[in-house]
């Protein structure tokens, strides 16, 4: 016979499932689970409390998961990786996702959380690869995701979004020492990818080329890249 502490655990997974942008009452907590409300406050004490062990369950699925990625060996995309992981969570679990980080709460998650973010960290920073102290990295690193997924969720855009992206890449720059071509966040190289990238290492690379060689050059590669060329590179076709 399944209990009502179970009942009621399944009722909120259900019903947040269906709606995870909508914080279940508690009445539809216990008219989901078929029990009478006496029994959620038996086991839970408060909604709040009944919620909060959903948050743990939750949370603890989305750590086996991120434990199934396999290591690139490359601990800079690796920590993009978990970024991603971070924002595909926060937005497919929005209610969860700020019980877990809602103010003045204190959630063992979060805490969970912030100690695999500081491991990370920490490894990152041995290898030499921090410009700022793991203390600093650690809370500007939870700031973002918490407000990269807030924002998304309240503008109801998916965790691709190229506001996700933008926010990795500026949170790295500012995070890293490694050169933004060298820290894994980028896509696969479409060949006008690939030009865009190759634009700078040209320019870069002036001892290897005559004047009339890199504009010829650096001309085909935006061609390639549809883009345009800058003034000072404009000047040197």
């Amino acid at each position: 016979m399944i209990s009502g502490r179970t009942r009621l655990l399944d009722a909120a997974r259900e019903l947040l499932t269906a709606h995870p942008e909508l914080e279940p009452t508690t009445r539809d907590l216990y008219e989901t689970a078929g029990v009478a409300a006496p029994t959620l406050y038996h086991h839970f004490g408060t909604k709040e409390g009944l919620l909060d062990v959903v948050v743990e369950q939750a949370f603890t699925e989305y750590l086996e998961r991120k434990k199934g990625i396999m290591r690139s060996g490359d601990l800079v995309v690796d920590f993009a990786a978990g970024w991603d992981l971070h924002v595909a969570f926060g937005v497919d679990n929005p209610v969860l996702y700020a019980l877990m980080y809602a103010p003045g709460r204190t959630s063992d998650a979060a805490a969970t959380a912030d100690e695999l973010l500081r491991a990370g960290l920490q490894r990152m920073n041995d290898a030499g690869l921090l410009r700022i102290d793991v203390d600093t990295a650690v809370v500007m690193t939870t700031g973002m995701a918490v407000g990269c997924v807030s924002q998304l969720n309240r503008l109801r855009r998916p965790a691709t979004d190229p506001t996700a992206d933008a926010m990795r890449s500026a949170l790295l720059a500012a995070l890293t020492t490694v050169p933004s071509r060298q820290r894994g966040t980028e896509t696969a190289a479409t060949p006008p990818r690939a030009a865009r990238l190759l634009i700078d290492e040209v320019a870069a690379q002036d001892a290897q080329f005559t004047a009339a060689e890199s504009a010829l050059f650096i001309q085909w590669l935006h061609r390639i890249a549809d883009t345009t060329p800058t003034a000072q590179e404009a000047q040197s076709e």
